[in-house]
């Protein structure tokens, strides 16, 4: 058994919804209907009663929840207690997070205000996906991390940064290059390949909407942006990106033109994410009250 086992157990039986809990946990359902499946096997009990339209705790899930947020609370003191002593015996420093396909930018200008704030500590920055940047933070591993939202838990505060500009990826000789702006209904009838497997909670939403615009869907297997540059420039199908950060320069290739989508669908957005029980550190009240002023004057980019 794993924190990991706890934690799905806890989002799905306080959201009665296993989309709901994935989307809390930064997963899709299946890993979060797979954790839930391999803690009854270990337990030997089923802990819900499954039907198409409900889920609900059994017996035995409704005694054993409470233990499992004592077990997740005594986890996290566990991890906090570990991060005291570590800073008595280390070099003071902090430790950031960053999704590996988010705006540089961003985390550039949050490090930029910690250096401000705190020029004597230094900053390490760790990139991978949000969901395992959130692991890490709830672990200890990092001090803070940017994130793709939503993030739900009590254990865990978010400031919003901003919200990210979709555009369209088409092949230079597409009508729609020739266009000033785009909407979703433009894209009616249009293959549109996506990668759902990188951040599955906002590209879902994305693919729901752009789908219920009458856009024909094509997931793809793997998440090689590259190839999927390549297969946009040969006609292949047509496909988004944000307006900054790592993902977005593969499509500034040649043979490539980035039409603007019309800002109308669902918000997809970065935040700051800390524990809360370093809510209040004296770092963290400073850093959140001069971010929430550049966030009001715009003027952190994304």
């Amino acid at each position: 058994m794993e924190v990991r086992h706890l934690q799905a157990f806890v989002a799905v039986a306080e959201e009665l919804h296993f989309g709901r809990a994935a989307a809390r946990l930064q997963l899709s359902p299946s890993p979060v209907s797979r954790t839930v499946l391999e803690l009854e096997r270990e337990l030997g009990v089923p802990l819900f009663a499954r039907s198409h339209h409900k889920v609900q705790l059994t017996g035995a899930g409704t005694a054993l929840l409470p233990a499992a947020r004592r077990l997740l609370d005594s986890w996290a003191a566990f991890t906090a207690q570990g991060r005291a002593l570590a800073r008595d015996t280390e070099a003071l420093r902090i430790r950031i997070g960053s999704p590996s396909l988010a705006p540089s930018e961003l985390v550039d200008q949050v490090v930029a205000v910690l250096a401000e704030l705190r020029p004597d500590i230094p900053v390490d920055v760790e990139f991978a996906a949000s969901v395992e940047l959130l692991a890490a933070l709830r672990r200890g591993d990092l001090d803070m991390t940017v994130a793709l939202l939503p993030v739900d838990g009590h254990d865990l505060h978010v400031l919003p940064l901003g919200r990210y500009q979709f555009g369209v990826v088409v092949n230079d000789h597409d009508e729609l290059a020739q266009r000033k702006e785009l909407s979703a209904e433009d894209l009616a009838g249009r293959r549109v390949l996506m990668v759902t497997s990188v951040q599955p909670t906002a590209t879902e939403r994305i693919v729901e909407w752009l789908a219920d615009a009458g856009a024909v869907i094509d997931v793809l297997a793997d998440a090689d942006l590259v190839r999927l540059a390549q297969l946009v420039r040969h006609g292949r199908g047509v496909t988004l990106t944000g307006s900054a950060g790592v993902a977005a320069q593969i499509f500034t290739q040649p043979g490539l033109t980035v039409v603007p989508l019309r800002d109308t669908g669902p918000r997809v957005e970065l935040g700051l994410v800390w524990r809360a029980d370093a809510d209040a550190l004296p770092i963290t009240e400073e850093l959140r009250s001069r971010l929430t002023t550049l966030v009001s004057e715009s003027t952190l980019r994304i």
